[in-house]
């Protein structure tokens, strides 16, 4: 929009012109390349009004053709934290903060959202998840005042890390009861304690608004000594202890055998959910006879805090069954993951995650693909979820298949024959690694990347640069779930670690844009679709009998009614394009909302009284509708019930939205707990009053 039309908008609604504003507004939604600063305009005049089901329809309507603006996620929060809306208002701006996890308006609205949906216990829990890596000085003051607002919670609060390179102990601690004083804590490990005082200055405290003479931790504890506490006075313990104090990772000299002589080692890192690990290592031991390649099974257990998942693991290893390998505290993935593969220098690996299920003679494949050529660095297989191999749709994360689904998935792989697609990256949920390669690039970075987002992507372009490829096993599928490993800090991280990948590789992401938008892998997403497809065998089941309507009669007119009709004929088109230009001309107007895909789009659209539903990260379709101010499902198809006909599925449309229907009496849907047509006859012109 010209600063010209955007400033006389703004003066008008300044003077109260509201009329002048109304009219400057409405030129600008005629006009395409004004139209998106209009909508934001129209909520933002709806908010200051009070009207928030309009104002959500704008600002949605907005953010969904703007999805980079974060200002407008902003404002699409705060209308429905105005409104009182906590679930809905939790969920989306939780999502915004997958999106844009560092945004810190977004961030402090999120706490603030909190403070009315959650019970303290719930919220603390969320802020000590997040608090080791809260950076900003403002955040850091908005999270310890809701702390210290409860006198329940523990006041003394602190995190702490290690420092390998120069064995020390650094971090933060604040007694937020009396924030004068410098908090008192013990290092602890084995039988040796050491007293000390978080006495040193904190520049992120004093910017939070703490005293600038201590709060800050800087101790060098004896030696690396493995686990290490860090506990307060009051016997709690600093967030991130304990601590896994070992020395800094010296990589093993590359070793004289031939990897390909050799077992592969499956390097599975473990730490917690017992049920989905087992799955995946029962999964690998019920197949591995079906695999040629000699291998061993090696559990990285990385201080498992759940002692049924330990002792399982434990019995499987000395029945030999697996090979354990047990941290004395929590090393985080990359850490862990650098020392397995450290163990045998002379074999190729496989880091497999735990919650996976592999099938068949799926390591067979892979290494296949592996040596198929010199240069060849890594490959990753098919998967439900796993970035770029995901099935059926790339980098979109599908539900784990239950195992005869993955079954029947991993067999129409192996016999699509499709060849294998270079990948720009691989995926870390299952990751061939050839031990030359290995050797070549180097190990994992454990110094700067935070504890394991993105350890695989600045492995994959390091070999990159050095002339590897990476391959994409299409005849592979391995399943995983996805989402166990980490808790509500996971999207920060991610973002720290992408920040520093783009400075690392500033062509990286257009070329990563470039495969997607290029996707040579949808010929084999293709193959596999229509194997599966070839193996299904079609069931006609008996069509159940339609479940009858439960909604009450709703207040009317309403904001919004939904079109519960298909659209798939013109005469029912033809008269939901009247509808919609006489509820247009109308005041207050009633917006039409489309929900399904239909020809007559763009038409309804352009009459002004047709909006799509806005599709809003972290809500459903029945929130949005309710958001918007949808009182009813409407159909103005009159056509009964007949062997070519059947207007069922205006029904589900009703039910799936818990929408009171409201329809023609000759479709014979009043049966079905649907209200008559005749009752929005004030609203209806005459020619569609069926």
């Amino acid at each position: 929009m010209p600063p010209s039309l955007s400033a006389q908008i703004q003066s008008h609604f300044k003077k109260g012109d509201i009329e002048s504003a109304q009219a400057a507004l409405a030129l600008a939604l005629q006009t395409p390349g004004y139209r998106n600063e209009a909508l934001i305009w129209q909520g933002v005049a709806a908010l200051r009004e009070g009207r928030q089901a309009d104002a959500f329809l704008h600002l949605a309507r907005a953010s969904e053709r703007l999805p980079q603006r974060t200002d407008l996620k902003l404002l699409l929060g705060r209308s429905l934290q105005q409104s009182g809306q906590h679930e809905p208002a939790e969920g989306f701006l939780r999502a915004a903060l997958q999106r844009f996890p560092a945004d810190q308006p977004l961030r402090r609205l999120y706490w603030s959202t909190l403070q009315t949906s959650r019970s303290h216990a719930e919220i603390a829990a969320q802020i000590r998840a997040q608090l080791a890596d809260i950076h900003d000085p403002t955040e850091l003051q908005q999270v310890l005042q809701i702390l210290a607002d409860e006198p329940a919670t523990e006041l003394l609060v602190g995190v702490v890390r290690y420092d390998a390179a120069r064995n020390l102990v650094t971090g933060w601690a604040v007694d937020l009861k009396t924030p004068e004083r410098p908090p008192r804590f013990q290092l602890a490990t084995g039988q040796v304690r050491l007293e000390c005082l978080a006495n040193t200055p904190s520049p992120l405290l004093t910017q939070a608004g703490f005293p600038a003479t201590h709060g800050g931790i800087l101790v060098r504890p004896p030696q690396p000594s493995g686990a290490l506490r860090v506990i307060f006075t009051t016997g709690a313990e600093l967030i991130g202890s304990p601590l896994a104090a070992v020395a800094p990772f010296t990589p093993p000299p590359p070793s004289e055998q031939d990897p390909f002589r050799q077992p592969v080692d499956i390097l599975v890192p473990v730490f917690k959910g017992v049920d989905i690990t087992l799955a995946c290592l029962d999964s690998l031991l019920r197949h591995k006879r079906d695999n040629r390649t000699p291998h061993r099974i090696v559990v990285l257990d990385d201080a498992c805090p759940e002692p049924q998942l330990v002792q399982a693991i434990e019995n499987l290893a000395r029945r030999g069954r697996i090979e354990l390998v047990r941290r004395p505290a929590n090393l985080g993935f990359i850490r862990n993951m650098n020392r397995g593969m450290a163990l045998h220098p002379e074999r190729d690996v496989v880091w497999l995650n735990a919650d996976t299920r592999v099938h068949g003679d799926w390591l067979d494949r892979l290494r296949a693909v592996a040596y198929q050529a010199e240069d060849i660095a890594s490959v990753t297989p098919f998967t439900n979820n796993g970035e770029l191999m995901s099935f059926p749709e790339s980098r979109i994360a599908h539900p784990m298949p239950d195992p005869q689904a993955h079954a029947r998935l991993d067999r129409a792989a192996r016999q699509s024959g499709c060849t294998p697609v270079e990948l720009e990256v691989g995926c870390g949920f299952c990751f061939y690694i050839k031990r030359r390669a290995l050797d070549a690039v180097g190990y994992l970075d454990e110094e700067t990347l935070q504890r394991g987002y993105g350890e695989e992507t600045d492995w994959c372009l390091r070999a990159r640069r050095l002339g590897w490829r990476h391959l994409g096993a299409t005849n592979v599928f391995v399943a995983h779930s996805g989402g166990h490993s980490f808790g509500p800090e996971k999207a920060l991280r991610v973002h720290q670690n992408n920040a520093i990948l783009r400075r690392r590789y500033p062509d990286a992401e257009r070329r990563f844009d470039t495969f997607v938008a290029r996707d040579p892998l949808r010929p084999a997403r293709e193959a596999l679709q229509q194997l599966l497809a070839a193996q299904e065998r079609p069931t006609e089941a008996p069509t159940p009998p339609p479940t009858p309507l439960t909604a009450s009669r709703p207040p009317l007119p309403g904001r919004c009614w939904l079109i519960a009709d298909r659209l798939d004929r013109a005469e029912i088109g033809e008269r939901w394009l009247r509808l919609a230009r006489h509820l247009a001309r109308q005041q207050p107007a009633i917006t039409l909302l489309l929900a399904e895909d239909t020809p007559w789009e763009t038409q309804l659209l352009a009459t002004d009284g047709v909006s799509r539903l806005p599709r809003i990260d972290g809500l459903d379709a029945r929130q949005t509708l309710e958001l918007c101010g949808t009182v009813l499902a409407l159909s103005l198809d009159a056509t009964p019930e007949t062997v070519t006909h059947s207007p069922y599925h205006v029904l589900q449309a009703a039910q799936r939205h818990r929408l009171p229907l409201f329809a023609p009496e000759s479709a014979g849907l009043d049966r079905l707990g649907a209200f008559g047509l005749h009752e929005l006859h004030p609203y209806l012109p005459k020619e569609v009053q069926v």
